[in-house]
């Protein structure tokens, strides 16, 4: 294994981009896991103005910046912040469009930390789903302050050269303006339009200046799946800047944050609603405030035993329960839950309650004894309940031997938080 600084071990290679190479480490001085990012271009000037940028801005949304690798005539190396996670875009990829509810969720988190970074005279100049990481346990964090750029750094786009990823380019910044705080906001909108419509917001193109020439001439598409979120995109996807709201406004507007330690995706707890009228659900529609409007999108329980509507209209129903999250939610937090085993048994077990759960000791010895769980095929969920209940299949190994099984788990409400209460193998 290579050791760079003296310090930091090179474990495995967790991704690459064309700025550079990002590898998994142990920092050997204070015993933890790293991320280290190796620049390709051998530019210690901005590896040192990309971590100088980055370690402005001390936020739970945004990954931290702890050290600079490399002299002069060597390769600069960054060391940050490792964050167990996929990318927004992989996710994407791998499961398709988000909920408006869902990417409204993690786009207040987004937003939080725009917010700092811009309060810091940060701007980020490069908000797009590869840049969003979503961690195994929840967490979403902003990376990669490359082409960041901080007051007093002066001018980067000198040279004519556009900053950022044409297809969530602000129309000022494809016209060759300078990224401030509003094209940011807009780059935010157009992450949160892929993450629901599975597209660019001005379409489809291998073509980069293609979707500069539509990104410049303001050819935006309408979307077609944000539901009652479709205002406040539009905001965040105003033609021009000072119609967009400010990077705090939008993480307001996208609704309260959940707790640390509830599951990824599930929406912001919704205030207890009296029974409103069809005007009153127009207006809220209308100005895009979330607390009801995400949340009547697609945050509820179940909609068989998991509470009353609060009324009718040709509205989603709000229900009157205190949990809110959806099948699909409960079937992710089922196989993200199994790909944390064997590995990381000690944080599977937190997902556990009632006759989910053994003695700690005995659940951390059990998984010990396996070498590899494999969640098979994307799962099925009905209702149980008041809860939802998710089979899967299961692939474990187990002194050299596989087994294939399938198993029913159902996921409930403990104080408010996703759990796993039960669970048993069927066949």
């Amino acid at each position: 294994m290579t050791t760079i600084g003296g310090r930091y071990t090179l474990i495995e290679r967790i991704g690459s981009g064309a700025m550079g190479v990002v590898w998994r480490a142990r920092d050997e001085v204070l015993a933890r896991e790293v991320a280290v990012k190796q620049l390709v271009t051998g530019d210690h000037q901005r590896a040192m103005r990309e971590a100088r940028n980055a370690a402005r801005l001390h936020h739970q949304h945004a990954i931290a910046v702890f050290d600079v690798v490399g002299s002069d005539d060597e390769e600069p190396f960054i060391v940050m912040e490792y964050l167990a996670s996929h990318s927004l875009s992989a996710l994407i990829a791998e499961r398709g469009p988000l909920k408006p509810a869902q990417a409204a969720s993690i786009g207040a988190k987004v937003a939080s930390a725009l917010a700092a970074a811009h309060a810091a005279g940060l701007v980020h100049r490069d908000i797009k789903p590869g840049n969003v990481l979503i961690g195994h346990d929840g967490t979403v964090k902003i990376t990669d302050f490359g082409i960041s750029k901080a007051t007093g750094d002066g001018t980067m786009t000198d040279t004519g050269m556009i900053s950022g990823t044409p297809a969530y380019l602000a129309p000022e910044v494809a016209r060759g303006e300078q990224p401030d705080e509003a094209s940011d906001v807009f780059s935010l909108g157009a992450t949160i339009y892929t993450a629901i419509e599975g597209e660019s917001v001005f379409g489809p193109s291998d073509n980069s200046f293609g979707l500069i020439y539509r990104a410049a001439s303001g050819q935006l598409r309408d979307p077609k799946n944000a539901g009652e979120l479709t205002p406040l995109l539009m905001r965040l996807l105003s033609q021009e800047p000072k119609d967009r709201p400010t990077a705090q406004e939008a993480a307001d507007l996208l609704g309260a944050e959940p707790q640390p330690s509830q599951p990824l995706l599930i929406p912001p707890q919704q205030r207890r609603l009296k029974p409103p009228n069809r005007r009153i659900l127009m207006i809220l529609a209308i100005i895009g405030v979330l607390a009801v409007g995400g949340g009547a999108a697609a945050a509820y329980w179940n909609g068989t035993n998991g509470g009353t509507p609060t009324h009718q209209s040709e509205f989603p129903p709000v229900y009157d329960s205190p949990v809110y999250f959806t099948a699909d939610q409960a079937n992710y937090f089922v196989q993200e839950h199994y790909r944390l085993l064997p590995e990381n048994a000690e944080k599977a077990y937190e997902n556990l309650r009632g006759a989910a759960a053994e003695p700690r000791g005995d659940y951390l010895k059990r998984w010990s004894t396996y070498s590899d769980v494999v969640v098979s095929g994307p799962g099925t969920v009905r209702s149980e309940g008041a809860n939802w209940m998710v089979s899967i299949q299961l692939s474990t190994t187990k002194n050299g031997t596989t087994e294939l099984g399938t198993y029913d788990i159902e996921v409930g409400n403990v104080d408010k938080q996703m759990k796993i209460v039960s669970t048993k193998r069927v066949s």
